[in-house]
């Protein structure tokens, strides 16, 4: 679930926010975990901010990187203005 208030973990790194759900539920080791939020980072076009905190990214960033901890976990998209704070 993507969240309108992006629920991202403030004391943790955006890699570490992507890596924390696939390292419990899908049991990866930290190593394919952060290999796999990395590609998953620059699928959405963040592969710069794998050690910023979320305080310092904008909101569109922080929405994108709640999208790529969704398409990490492969979960079915149904979206209600989802992409509405991305500039296009």
């Amino acid at each position: 679930m993507v969240f309108q208030h992006f629920n991202l973990f403030p004391n943790l790194t955006v890699l570490e926010n992507l890596t924390l759900a696939p390292k419990r539920v899908k049991r990866l080791s930290v190593d394919e975990a952060s290999e796999e939020a990395k590609q998953l980072l620059a699928l959405v076009g963040l592969s710069d901010k794998v050690n910023a905190y979320p305080k310092s990214l904008s909101g569109g960033q922080q929405q994108r990187v709640g999208i790529a901890r969704l398409l990490g976990l492969r979960c079915i998209l149904t979206t209600y203005c989802l992409t509405s704070q991305l500039r296009p």
